[in-house]
């Protein structure tokens, strides 16, 4: 469970990215690179993953995040949909546009850009 100084440590490294820091321009980074570096299912397995669940596919959710952002350690890859994931996927859905808004459920939309996302989305928690 992250902390008081923890939570102080991610808004203070968010405002700096936002700021202009590693999040500026489209990721560098290839679906094929992100499938690699987060293998904790198979990349044809991508179930709906919502809040409370828990398991690989959050697993591999929070390791997409990490990996697009730029900032490795954003999220604890722990495999628990918390309100630290909770949050991180509504900046992916609102900066991407999903198809259903940001719901804060991952379904096709939202994996889709999780391996792939759009150019320009700054990450603003």
């Amino acid at each position: 469970m992250r902390t008081r100084t923890h939570r102080l440590a991610l808004v203070c490294g968010t405002a700096v990215l936002a700021a202009g820091g590693l999040l500026t321009g489209a990721p560098t980074a290839s679906a094929a690179a992100a499938e690699a570096n987060c293998n904790y299912i198979d990349d044809s397995a991508r179930p709906t993953v919502r809040p409370g669940d828990t398991g690989d596919a959050v697993r591999q959710v929070q390791c997409l995040i990490n990996y697009y952002s730029g900032y490795s350690n954003w999220l604890e890859e722990d495999g628990g949909y918390g309100s630290y994931t909770l949050e991180a996927i509504h900046w992916v859905q609102t900066c991407n546009a999903t198809t259903g808004g940001a719901d804060g459920i991952v379904g096709p939309s939202t994996w889709s850009r999780l391996y792939t996302p759009k150019p320009d989305c700054d990450l603003d928690l």
